[in-house]
C-alpha cells in the first residue's frame, strides 16, 4: 500500500515524535566529526545530562508501569463491572444510588430506623470487596499499581534533582527543558501559552546541539 505521507498524522503525534527524537538526539553517543556542534564544554562532561539520562530511564519505566496497571484495571472492571460498591435505595419508586464506602452508607442511611438497611448495605459492600480482592489477587492489579507508585516516586525525585542542578552546556539546558515538557505536558498537546513556545525553544536548543539529521 502506498504511503499517505504526513496527512494522516495528528499534530499531537508530530509533537510527541519530535520530543522522542529530541531525547534520542541528546542522549546519543558522539557522532562523526562535524555532526555535532560543540559548545565550550561538551555535553558529555555536563552532570546535568547524566542526571537526565537517569531520569529518562525512570520516566520510561514509569510510563510502562502506568500502562500495565491501567490495562489490569480495565481487565478487572470488565470482569466485575465496577469498583466495589453497593446499592442504596433512595425511597420507594425513586431508584437508588451507589455507595463505595461505609462512610457513604452512613451518610445515605442516617436514621435510626434504617439500621437494618445499613447492615445489609455494609454486608453487600463487604461481599463486593471480597470478590474484587479475589480477582485482584489473580490479576495482579494492586501489585502493578504499587509498582507504578514506587517508580513514579523515583522519577519525581530524579526530576527535582535534575531541575535544581546547574547546567554547564547548552545540552544541559535542553535536557532540563525536555524533562519539564515530558512531566508537565506528557502528550505534547497543550496549546495555551507557554507550552507551544517552550516546545519551540526545545527545538531550537536541540538544533544548536546537534546536526541537521538529529531531528
Amino acid at each position: 500500500m502506498a504511503s499517505s505521507g504526513n496527512k494522516d498524522v495528528s499534530p499531537e503525534t508530530t509533537r510527541r515524535n519530535f520530543l522522542a527524537r529530541a531525547a534520542a538526539s541528546i542522549a546519543a553517543a558522539p557522532a562523526p566529526a562535524g555532526a555535532i556542534v560543540r559548545t565550550e564544554r561538551s555535553e558529555q562532561d555536563d552532570p546535568v545530562v547524566s542526571l537526565w539520562r537517569d531520569w529518562l530511564v525512570a520516566h520510561r519505566l514509569c510510563g510502562e508501569a502506568c500502562r500495565r496497571q491501567q490495562k489490569l484495571e480495565t481487565e478487572l472492571l470488565r470482569e466485575l463491572g465496577s469498583f466495589p460498591r453497593t446499592k442504596i435505595p433512595l425511597c420507594e419508586d425513586c431508584g437508588f444510588i451507589w455507595a463505595y464506602c461505609g462512610r457513604e452508607i452512613d451518610r445515605l442511611l442516617p436514621n435510626a430506623d434504617q439500621d437494618e438497611m445499613r447492615r445489609q448495605a455494609r454486608a453487600a459492600l463487604a461481599a463486593s470487596r471480597s470478590e474484587w480482592k479475589t480477582a485482584d489477587k489473580r490479576v495482579g492489579y494492586t501489585r502493578a499499581k504499587k509498582a507504578e507508585e514506587e517508580i513514579a516516586n523515583v522519577e519525581e525525585a530524579l526530576a527535582k534533582e535534575l531541575w535544581s542542578a546547574a547546567p554547564q552546556s547548552v545540552a544541559g539546558v535542553a535536557v532540563k527543558l525536555h524533562s519539564l515538557l515530558e512531566m508537565e505536558d506528557p502528550r505534547s498537546a497543550l496549546q495555551e501559552a507557554p507550552w507551544p513556545e517552550l516546545r519551540t525553544i526545545l527545538a531550537d536548543l536541540v538544533r544548536i546541539c546537534a546536526g541537521p539529521n538529529a531531528i
